[in-house]
């Protein structure tokens, strides 16, 4: 069986070397296309109907958690994770279906995959989803970020000054290009972390994105009201009541707060 193949990847020479890689086994792997982004990994899927992907966890815009709960379950392909996260936090699927690569990607390691590949290509051959049907999506992504690593103060500079804000006190954060702004009930703070690196560093049960520039405390959160042409916001418990529209591809997330 040959695999249609779909690479999502932010780093271009990532995607580079993972089609140089790829090129070992064209007995098995033909590859059909190439995102940069979550937002085009999700239209490259739709319109390519790839069988497997091999797909970047951390992206700028939306992480591979959030590509994959944007779409439909019967349109999601098999997966192989390409992570820059400590093996430890994997190994349990290490015999699942799905397979995971850490960067930098191995020769000996991606082989290993293709194996995977392989049986998996023979169990589908034999109508046997056992494997895929033992898969939990939820239960990998708790794996992926262990809760002894979650933040639980910030520090924030100030000139010579550096603050430590508690986590508990944060109401939201909202990406202003190459910096994020962090609130609080009664400050507000410039931060040069990206979003994306700290909603992977925060619990997921206490923070949720609800934007691809807005992530909010669960818990200040007071209503979710339905806006124009179907959409979703959420309007928090702060002094302002500040309204922040749900995007379409959170709208599954909060609604099941």
């Amino acid at each position: 069986m040959i695999w249609k193949t779909l690479i999502v990847d932010d780093e271009p020479l990532a995607r580079v070397r993972m089609k140089n890689l790829l090129s070992e086994y064209p007995e098995d792997i033909e590859i059909i296309g190439e995102a940069g982004t979550g937002e085009e990994a999700i239209g490259k899927i739709k319109s390519l109907s790839p069988e497997l992907i091999f797909l970047d966890i951390q992206m700028p815009d939306l992480n591979g958690f959030e590509v994959l709960e944007s779409l439909d379950e019967e349109d999601i392909p098999l997966i192989v994770f390409t992570t820059a996260f400590d093996d430890y936090a994997l190994r349990a699927y290490e015999e699942n279906t799905i397979d995971y690569l850490l960067k930098p990607i191995e020769d000996e390691r991606l082989n290993l995959t293709i194996e995977k590949l392989r049986k998996q290509a023979k169990l589908q051959i034999s109508a046997d989803s056992a494997l895929l049907d033992s898969f939990s999506w939820e239960k990998l992504k708790q794996l992926v970020v262990p809760g002894d690593d979650f933040l639980s103060r910030i520090q924030v500079r100030i000139g010579d000054r550096t603050i430590l804000v508690n986590v508990d006190e944060i109401i939201r954060f909202q990406s202003d290009e190459k910096y994020t702004m962090l609130y609080t009930q009664t400050n507000h703070y410039l931060i040069d972390t990206p979003l994306v690196d700290l909603e992977a560093k925060l619990n997921p049960r206490q923070f949720v994105r609800v934007h691809r520039a807005n992530l909010v405390a669960i818990d200040y959160i007071a209503e979710i009201q339905r806006a124009e042409a179907g959409r979703l916001c959420i309007i928090l418990k702060d002094k302002a009541k500040t309204p922040i529209s749900v995007s379409r591809n959170f709208v599954k997330r909060v609604r099941s707060l």
